[in-house]
């Protein structure tokens, strides 16, 4: 009888990995050779006969053990689903317990072909270095691999360089894909941006073109943010209209069921932060440029003007951002707002309930100074009741401007292409310094650096030679009092509202003799608005500060100018010393002041008949 593999010692694989699975070391000369099936697949594909799909690779190993005469036995699957094959072994998913935890189950690892295995050449040597070390084997399937013949280890790293090399090239392909794309002005993929839908645009690649309803939208928040209205407000109106999120709307597109998820400040933020707002693709962050010096427009239609979305990035970049507070649905006005004077800690509104003699049970709700839970030494905490503090606070907000007329700010910003002009005498001056370093070494990149530098230059020009119109900024009234629009607001959009505008309130313990309790309410950037509305123009970094139970000189310093009056005060309260806290924030006050405030640039009050 002729054995398998020796009647034709020159037959493909006689030599390979079946000669040796059957003829195998003499510990396994008797025993059946227990596998682990093993695939990889960097993204889902559809289940066809022609694609490597995870599918056709399963196939591929059990027809190869079910080999007759081979003693194989599958004992266990690793198919690893979209997986990258730059991944460590040791970190997939699926493959991971068979070479930790269930290590002694099997013999030989069992791959449909090298490249499924790893394409980083540092990764698969670690994988035959822990191979050898615990005595199993690694097998192809394709017949090109077998770390049980003689050699085959070695042949093993060989092939790894060269699956290392194909994954490069590949990578190397698909990135100049990309950036050819980049440059042809088309979508390169991804999610969807917001407000726009991917179409064809003709040659075989797809562009971007606004989605009717999100793109009306998109102009509404442009136009809420640069009339002054907070992110919480945008996302709270779009909230109560039960208008879907863009995800939620993309899946209801699809015939998906939506998930509810809700408008964020943060989600609105970012929306009109983004420059495909106004058509341009981005690339690592940044707006790409094609050779022409221009951004590259991917978008048919762009859904806003350039004016518009800088205008509305630049009113949303004037305001502060205060901190994400956790909050609860029975959260205090003044949280987030009120703060100790003596240290600067946040206050908090605490909830407290005790038991009486009689049995009554009494809950006290008092804001409090949190320094305790910030590890914050506070000589004196302040501490005051919620309906004390809030409703001092609200009776000089509503005595200080409770009837002047409600303002929406409008900012026109006119034309100012200063920014871009210097951005673009940057990248020439770049553009110049690489060419002189030899970056532009061979006959192409040489006609791309001319190509670009007479663009750039062009571009240049003709920023140079554009006109400039001043930024200018009006007041529309409303036709409502600021008392009427606090009166319409919940807690929560009072609170929003105060916090959007750098409104602060600070409370001291014993700020004098004799008294517990005393505050100073700053009312930030409402003091442009109310000016607008007609209160006197004392000086916009003045106005809004209202006090209660402090020493006098503490809201106005002048009055210690006077030498009687210092000494009265001196006398009084035994230190003529401003709170640290006090002169942080009324410097902090006067930094925030916006630049178009009364006095700084000329403000406008429309009148509604205009």
């Amino acid at each position: 009888m002729v054995r398998c593999g020796q009647g034709r010692p020159n037959a493909p694989g006689a030599q390979g990995f079946r000669s040796h699975l059957i003829k195998p070391k003499a510990t396994r000369m008797q025993g059946t050779l227990r596998v682990v099936g093993c695939g990889r697949q960097s993204v889902t594909r559809t289940e066809d006969e022609n694609s490597l799909s995870i599918t056709v690779q399963k196939r591929d190993i059990q027809y190869w053990a079910d080999t007759p005469g081979q003693g194989r036995l599958i004992v266990g699957w690793a198919l690893d689903t979209n997986t990258s094959g730059t991944t460590n072994p040791f970190q997939r998913e699926q493959l991971r317990p068979w070479l930790t935890d269930r290590m002694d189950e099997w013999d030989a690892l069992a791959f449909p072909r090298i490249d499924r295995i790893s394409r980083k050449v540092r990764y698969f040597s670690e994988l035959l270095d822990w191979i050898e070390e615990n005595k199993k084997h690694i097998v192809t399937v394709d017949g090109s691999l077998n770390t049980q013949a003689a050699g085959g280890s070695a042949v093993a790293k060989v092939l790894s360089v060269l699956a290392e090399e194909e994954h490069r090239k590949i990578r190397n392909n698909v990135l100049g894909g990309m950036r050819a794309l980049r440059e042809l002005g088309r979508f390169t993929g991804g999610p969807l941006p917001f407000g726009y839908l991917s179409v064809d645009a003709g040659d075989e690649h797809r562009m971007l073109t606004p989605d009717l309803e999100y793109a009306e939208i998109l102009r509404d928040i442009c136009k809420r943010v640069r009339n002054g209205e907070s992110t919480y407000e945008i996302a709270d109106h779009y909230n109560k209209a039960g208008i879907l999120t863009w995800s939620d709307h993309l899946r209801q597109i699809k015939g998906q069921q939506v998930k509810g998820y809700l408008w964020k400040p943060a989600t609105v933020a970012r929306v009109i932060q983004n420059p495909i707002c106004v058509g341009f693709q981005t690339h690592n962050g940044e707006i790409w440029e094609t050779e022409e010096g221009e951004p590259s427009v991917i978008a048919d239609r762009p859904i806003l003007k350039l004016g518009e979305w800088e205008a509305a990035n630049h009113a949303l970049a004037s305001r502060s951002k205060p901190k994400q507070i956790r909050r609860r649905e029975t959260a205090c006005l003044l949280t987030g707002i009120a703060r100790c004077g003596t240290c600067g800690s946040r206050m908090v509104c605490h909830h407290t309930t005790k038991t009486l003699k009689n049995g009554e049970s009494r809950t006290y709700r008092d804001y409090q100074c949190t320094s305790k839970n910030q590890s914050i030494a506070c000589e004196a905490k302040a501490s005051i009741n919620e309906s004390e503090l809030e409703g001092l606070f609200t009776e000089c907000l509503i005595t200080s401007i409770g009837q002047v007329p409600e303002m929406v700010k409008m900012v026109d910003e006119g034309e100012d292409h200063s920014v871009e002009l210097e951005q673009k005498r940057l990248r020439l001056g770049k553009l110049e310094t690489d060419y002189a370093e030899g970056k532009y070494d061979t006959p192409a990149k040489e006609d791309s650096y001319w190509r670009t530098l007479e663009n750039l230059t062009k571009k240049i020009a003709e920023l140079e030679a554009r006109p400039m119109r001043p930024r200018t900024v009006s007041f529309q009234p409303t036709g409502r009092t600021w008392a009427d629009k606090w009166e319409a607001m919940s807690t929560q959009e009072r609170r929003n509202f105060l916090s959007e505008r750098d409104v602060r309130v600070l409370v001291w313990r014993n700020p004098k003799p004799g008294v517990k309790r005393g505050a100073i309410v700053f009312f930030g950037n409402l003091r442009e608005f109310a000016i607008a509305g007609g209160v006197e123009q004392a000086g916009a970094a003045d106005w809004a500060h209202w006090s209660w139970n402090v020493p006098e000189h503490w809201t106005n310093p002048g009055l210690l100018e006077d030498s009687e009056r210092r000494a009265e005060a001196l006398d009084s309260y035994g230190t003529l010393e401003i709170p640290a806290t006090l002169a942080k924030l009324r410097e902090e006050m006067i930094e925030t002041l916006p630049r178009d405030a009364v006095g700084m640039v000329g403000i406008t009050v429309k009148d509604e008949s205009e």
